[in-house]
């Protein structure tokens, strides 16, 4: 029981779950029909997840000795080996998914596999254009699901509108695990200071909900639902310019409250 629960920690079950999540609203986005190759899509980006998370504390079990001792690897749970054995796994199950639901996908799938084994031991280095590829790379599930019903442009308003929300909590995680970065790599509080990297989480935040307002305009349903959304976002950007940590779950959380808002938009 322990060592399945080390598995799911490692690839980050929740995340993967809101991934495929985010496949299905793409394609229902897209107006299309919930096919095989839609299921393919879906599998393909929750492996492309368990991959990226797996190379991505792979690289980082240094750093989280000391900022997140409790993750699978610096507790000892499961080695290094391990979590690259089943990277490549998930990385080689991604393609093959990929393909099954559109050979154009799976060409896409192997791009991005680039960045994503790259991530932590060098793009993350960069600061900014590192929280940009992730936020970028975190908000592709819903083309997945559009390019699957052979009509990846309606997909592309979802990953706009998303990119920003994930962009600011990709900054609240390095504000978060400043101390463990620390003498390690150059996040971007510590390239621009702490103040800077809270200003650009603030604006990140400003330009999801000008891209987001105009969804649903003619529908009170809409604004509803953007209640907690806003509501959640607000309280995490308390906690960052206050020093205190958890913003990244709270932000999490108005990601999932924005994809029902999404469907009442649709509906």
């Amino acid at each position: 029981m322990r060592l399945a629960s080390a598995y799911i920690a490692l690839v980050r079950l929740p995340n993967v779950l809101m991934v495929a999540a985010g496949v299905m609203l793409g394609a229902w986005w897209a107006r299309g029909s919930i096919s095989a190759a839609v299921f393919a899509a879906m599998v393909a980006a929750m492996a492309l997840t368990a991959a990226a998370n797996s190379w991505n504390d792979a690289a980082d079990i240094e750093i989280d000795r000391v900022a997140h001792p409790e993750r699978p690897l610096p507790s000892g749970l499961l080695s290094k080996a391990t979590a690259l054995g089943l990277a490549r796994f998930a990385a080689l199950l991604a393609v093959v998914a990929a393909l099954l639901a559109a050979p154009s996908l799976a060409l896409l799938t192997v791009i991005l596999l680039v960045p994503m084994r790259f991530y932590s031991p060098h793009i993350k280095r960069l600061g900014l254009p590192g929280n940009l590829t992730v936020a970028l790379l975190a908000s592709l599930p819903f083309l997945y699901g559009a390019w699957a019903t052979g009509r990846p442009r309606s997909g592309l308003l979802l990953v706009a509108i998303a990119a920003p929300l994930h962009l600011a909590r990709e900054i609240a995680k390095d504000l978060d695990d400043a101390a463990g970065d620390a003498g390690v790599r150059r996040t971007l509080p510590m390239r621009i200071g702490v103040p800077g990297a809270r200003l650009i989480l603030v604006l990140a935040l400003l330009i999801f909900a000008a891209a987001i307002l105009p969804v649903g305009l003619q529908k009170p349903a809409f604004w509803a639902a953007l209640v907690p959304v806003f509501f959640f976002c607000a309280i995490a950007v308390r906690l960052t310019v206050l020093g205190r940590k958890g913003s990244p779950r709270l932000l999490k959380a108005a990601m999932l409250c924005a994809m029902l808002a999404f469907v009442v938009a649709r509906r």
